[in-house]
């Protein structure tokens, strides 16, 4: 073979193998175009993705923003609510503040009806209270009537027409001891659950020796001054004061407040008035009289 057959051959190679490289760097190109496009399509959806985040990010801080607002009205409302509902409590407790309620009064079998139940009422005050002039307003059992076959008489509520008459039940409820009556003060359910919340604290400020009685739902405990001035002090612990429930009952005191704790007064200060805070008129005579001896 010559040297020009071998040039031709060598060029016809030339031109296959430079045709074959081009197709190939063509689809290669085609393909590096296809995948930009997907870059740029990615790239594009990335930033709107970011962008939607920023937006959600933004509207979560107006949310937070709108709750915070919404939950400070709320606890607004709920403080509303609960001084209203305490507002309300104290109205009802208002309109029983010349109502007591007898516990343990002995009811016919056959249907009592309100008159018997008043002349009842009156000959308890009269006979065991030695209240001879009372006026009632009316009295009659609460609850419902089949428990009257049983052992346990249904409650009596009774309202006095003068508050004065009511307090003299009060402070005469010790001559009940042993009959098994017992009086208290005729509170609405409100005032009575948070009574009730209180009675553990009372009773154990009572085996401690302390006085401790309530003034409205306020339970109050005090220390006892010494055995001889608490010997004329009425017994706070007396059962038939409230049997265990109302205990001593601060006499005109119509001030309602919420069971915000205890008032604990101690007898160690100085001077003529050794009982600080509220004080009833049983503790201050007893003042006096520890002055004059």
């Amino acid at each position: 073979m010559d040297l020009d057959a071998v040039k031709v051959l060598l060029e016809s190679q030339e031109r296959t193998f430079r045709s074959a490289l081009e197709l190939v760097v063509e689809q290669w190109k085609e393909r590096i175009r296809l995948v930009e496009g997907k870059m740029t399509d990615l790239t594009k959806s990335l930033e709107f993705s970011q962008a939607e985040i920023l937006d959600l990010k933004n509207n979560e801080k107006v949310l937070q923003k709108l709750n915070k607002e919404k939950q400070v009205a709320v606890e607004e409302l709920q403080s509303r609510v609960a001084e209203l509902n305490h507002r309300l409590n104290y109205q009802e407790d208002y309109t029983r503040r010349n109502n007591l309620r007898i516990s343990g009064l002995k009811e016919q079998p056959v249907s009592e009806t309100w008159e018997q139940t008043a002349v009842n009422v009156s000959k308890i005050l009269e006979d065991k209270l030695q209240l001879p002039s009372v006026n009632l307003e009316r009295a009659h059992r609460v609850g419902p009537a089949a428990a009257a076959a049983s052992s346990h008489p249904r409650a009596v509520v009774v309202r006095f027409r003068n508050f004065s008459d009511r307090e003299a039940a009060i402070r005469n409820a010790s001559k009940l001891k042993g009959t098994g009556i017992y009086i208290n003060e005729d509170l609405c359910p409100a005032s009575l659950e948070i009574k009730k919340k209180q009675f553990p604290l009372m009773k154990k400020a009572r085996e401690d020796g302390k006085i401790a009685f309530f003034r409205h739902t306020r339970l109050i405990i005090r220390e006892r001054i010494d055995q001889r001035s608490s010997s004329s002090v009425p017994a706070a612990d007396s059962p038939h004061v409230g049997a265990g429930f109302s205990g001593w009952v601060a006499h005109g005191d119509s001030t309602v407040r919420p069971p915000d704790g205890t008032e604990r007064v101690s007898s160690e200060t100085t001077g003529d008035r050794r009982v600080s805070g509220d004080s009833t008129g049983c503790q201050q005579r007893v003042l006096r009289d520890r002055k004059k001896t």
